[in-house]
């Protein structure tokens, strides 16, 4: 593997890199949304269920067992509207934005990764092209080791950005899905209890 990686040139170091940072955050997003699903579900029923009859203790106990995304809006909603109830619109909307960006966290590099490995392996075939030209250009006994060396780079390079960028792309649109679902979810997790909290 380390021998197809130096044949590879350069332009492997930095795919290697978009590589490791692909797997981390496909790891990390896995683990994240999956407990996200498990706990939030019956947190926000839960928590809705107390807010409609005015059990406030029972909603605060929820918020301080699991802190689910439902739990911290319902958190920031029940401590602003014991400042000042005028200003709750806001502070459930400021919640549920901070919710969003911790369910889209990562995506935006994964994203930028997906584009621009296939493009690292692109230059890393112009490189390997421009090497085999130049070794015939130049002749000798070398011409054609350096020329082999020069095909190599190009097919490395290029199998390697599309080798990261095809798993990568199914796994961005995946969670792209997810935290899509997940954001209606907290949209109608924020409405609920900005209507719930006006009422009372």
């Amino acid at each position: 593997m380390w021998e197809i990686f130096i044949k590879g040139g350069i332009m492997m170091f930095p795919l290697g890199l978009c590589s490791f940072v692909a797997v981390v955050i496909i790891v990390e997003r896995i683990l994240f949304y999956y407990f996200v699903d498990r706990d939030e579900i019956r947190d926000r029923e839960g928590i809705i269920h107390f807010l409609s009859q005015g059990k406030f203790d029972d909603v605060k106990a929820i918020i301080l067992k699991i802190k689910s995304a439902s739990a911290r809006i319902a958190d920031a909603a029940l401590e602003q509207a014991a400042k000042n109830s005028d200003l709750l619109e806001p502070a459930i909307q400021a919640a549920g934005d901070y919710e969003v960006k911790r369910l889209r966290r990562g995506l935006g590099i994964l994203d930028t990764i997906v584009t621009a490995s296939p493009l690292l392996g692109l230059l890393g075939t112009v490189t390997g092209i421009i090497r085999s030209f130049t070794a015939l250009s130049m002749g000798g006994e070398t011409q054609a080791a350096q020329l082999s060396m020069g095909i190599a780079e190009a097919l490395y390079t290029t199998a390697f950005g599309l080798a990261i960028a095809i798993p990568a792309l199914f796994f961005l649109n995946f969670f792209e899905g997810i935290a899509e679902r997940r954001v209606e979810e907290l949209n109608r997790t924020c409405q609920e209890i900005l209507t719930i909290l006006k009422k009372g």
